[in-house]
């Protein structure tokens, strides 16, 4: 069971590198990070895919030199050049044609809470190894983006009013303890086009954010959350869920969003939630936690 993500905990954070321009990124990140969390110990690592490099393989063999002296150099060097925090870490290389197996087993190996990994991933941005890893691990996921601020200020908790949603809290509460900054939850909700010529659109609104109140006062209620937490409704009018909650990310300059990686349907911890998933493959300027 993934330990729970709170200040006074010893985490221990995965940082999965591919030794392209967004390790610095990701360095530079998570050196903010142990200034914000108790961070036990840091494991960056790089996984070879042997397939990709069998000549490359028999060129250096040659020499007396391997692919993983190469990358253990190129690895140490961005982590002297870019991590200026001072909690211990460890540089991991493997070699395997699988990246999300290898992670997941590493996770398992070191008691990973989180997995930290760059939202343009090895895939050229299709995000399919994110949604692996979110599928298959039992750690939680931190997506960082190029464009991530180093804050933890403003934090977005988009709510389905769902047991696992209710989870995201707890951690957004530990997330701004240090830093005094504050927690928004957002409800997105659409009521179906084809009423429109049958019904008062105005009232409506009104009555669906009527109920959206009551639901609120009960899901508080029912997740002891805190009462100074503001809940935001927003009507999709033609969006899908995920472009709606991205334009009021923008609009209310977020640092983080926080999600959980099932939503209300949870039928099985191997599927992702559809809204999540879809964040998953997308191109936000803000970090997003995937919470298990």
């Amino acid at each position: 069971m993934t330990k729970k993500i709170k200040l006074e905990n010893q985490l221990n954070l995965m940082v999965a590198l591919d030794l392209t321009a967004m390790d610095p990124i990701l360095m530079k990140y998570v050196s903010f990070l142990c200034k914000v969390w108790n961070i036990e110990h840091l494991y960056f690592t790089h996984n070879i895919k042997q397939y990709k490099l069998y000549d490359l393989y028999d060129d250096f063999l040659e020499e007396g030199i391997t692919v993983e002296d190469i990358v253990d150099r190129a690895l140490n060097k961005t982590v002297d050049d870019h991590y200026t925090a001072t909690v211990p870490h460890t540089v991991i290389i493997t070699s395997d044609d699988y990246t999300e197996s290898i992670l997941s087993h590493l996770a398992k190996e070191y008691k990973i809470d989180i997995m930290v990994t760059g939202n343009k991933d090895e895939l050229q941005g299709t995000g399919a190894l994110s949604q692996k890893l979110v599928r298959m691990l039992d750690a939680n996921v931190l997506l960082v983006p190029e464009e991530a601020r180093h804050g933890m200020d403003h934090v977005l908790i988009p709510t389905d009013f769902s047991s696992a949603s209710a989870k995201c809290f707890e951690v957004a509460d530990s997330l701004v303890e240090r830093s005094g900054g504050h927690i928004e939850a957002l409800h997105v909700y659409n009521i179906p086009s084809f009423f429109f010529p049958y019904i008062n659109t105005e009232k409506a609104i009104d009555k669906t954010k009527f109920h959206l109140k009551e639901k609120v006062v009960q899901f508080r209620k029912k997740y002891k959350l805190r009462a100074d937490i503001p809940f935001k409704y927003m009507d999709r009018r033609g969006l899908s869920v995920v472009e709606a909650i991205e334009v009021h990310a923008e609009k209310g300059d977020f640092d983080i969003i926080v999600t959980s990686a099932r939503g209300a349907n949870n039928i099985t911890s191997l599927f992702v939630g559809s809204v999540t998933n879809d964040l998953l493959i997308r191109n936000r300027k803000m970090p997003l936690l995937v919470i298990r």
